[in-house]
C-alpha cells in the first residue's frame, strides 16, 4: 500500500527532523502496529540529535495502539552511562528515560528497547553497563528490552552473550537505585523471549525446528567435539577487510 508521506532525508542520508505525526495516522490506518526506529549511534563527530529519544514518549503516548522498537536504545558510545539525572540527562539513554516519564508511558507498555551495539561497547564498563541496563528494565520494563548484537559489524556474538550471562548489577546499585536483580528468568526474557512475544513466535516450536535443521546438527557435531573453540569469526587480512566494508558498508550507525 502506497502512504501519501515522504519523510524527507538530508543530503548525507539521515532523517530531517519534522514532524511525523502524519505518517502514524497513515500507518495506522493501513493496519501497521509496529514502527522499528534507528536511533543511530553518532559515530565519528556525527550529530547526536539523530540518537536522541526525545520524540519517544509524546509519540508512544499518542499512539498507545503502536508498538515502538528503538534500535540502540538512544546510546551514544561518547556518553557514559550513570544514574539518571532528570535534570540534567540529555544525553543518551537519559533522553529515552525522560521522555518516557514525562509523557507519562509506563513500562511494559509499547516501547521497546534494543541493545545492538549497546551492550558490546557497554559489557567492557561494568558500572556504565549497570545503569544502562537498570535505568532500561525500570523505564521501558522487564517484558521490553530486547538483545540485539550486530554481528553482521562484529563477528561472531559469542563474547557478548557470555558476558551477558555473566553480568550482574552490582547490589549497592540495585539497594540505591532500586535497579532490578538481572536473575536468570530476566535475562531470558532479554535473550529472547521478550522478541519471541513481540514478534508472535512460539519459542519451543522455533526451538525445535532449530534443533534439526543444518545449523542444529553442526551445532550437535561441534558440541561433541573434543576442542571447542572461541574464535570470532571475520577478516583476517587488509584485504579481507576491504572486501568487508565493500560489500557491507562502513560499520555501524
Amino acid at each position: 500500500m502506497r502512504l501519501p508521506v515522504k519523510i524527507d532525508s538530508t543530503s548525507n542520508g539521515e532523517y530531517a527532523p519534522r514532524p511525523i505525526g502524519a505518517l502514524l495516522e497513515c500507518a495506522r490506518r493501513s493496519g501497521v502496529r509496529m514502527i522499528c526506529i534507528h536511533k543511530r549511534l553518532p559515530f565519528g563527530g556525527q550529530d547526536p540529535a539523530f540518537a536522541t529519544c526525545d520524540d519517544v514518549g509524546p509519540a508512544a503516548a499518542l499512539f498507545p495502539d503502536i508498538n515502538f522498537v528503538l534500535y540502540h536504545s538512544g546510546y551514544e558510545t561518547a556518553v557514559r552511562e550513570q544514574a539518571h539525572n532528570a535534570r540534567a540527562g540529555r544525553r543518551g539513554i537519559d533522553t529515552l528515560v525522560r521522555s518516557l516519564a514525562a509523557a507519562g508511558v509506563p513500562p511494559n507498555a509499547n516501547v521497546y528497547a534494543e541493545l545492538g551495539s549497546t551492550w558490546r561497547n557497554l559489557m567492557r564498563d561494568p558500572s556504565g553497563a549497570a545503569h544502562a541496563l537498570g535505568k532500561l528494565l525500570l523505564a521501558v520494563g522487564e517484558e521490553r528490552v530486547l538483545w540485539g548484537a550486530d554481528s553482521t559489524w562484529y563477528g561472531s556474538p559469542q563474547d557478548q552473550i557470555q558476558a551477558f550471562r555473566t553480568f550482574e548489577i552490582a547490589p549497592a546499585l540495585v539497594d540505591r537505585y532500586r535497579y532490578p536483580e538481572l536473575t536468570p528468568t530476566l535475562k531470558a526474557k532479554v535473550f529472547g523471549l521478550n522478541a519471541a512475544k513481540l514478534w508472535g513466535i512460539d519459542p519451543e516450536a522455533a526451538r525445535r525446528r532449530a534443533e534439526n535443521d543444518a545449523i542444529g546438527v553442526a551445532k550437535l557435531v561441534y558440541t561433541e567435539g573434543p576442542s571447542p573453540t572461541f574464535e570470532t569469526y571475520g577478516p583476517r587480512t587488509v584485504a579481507e577487510f576491504r572486501q568487508l566494508r565493500k560489500l557491507s558498508g562502513p560499520g555501524p550507525d
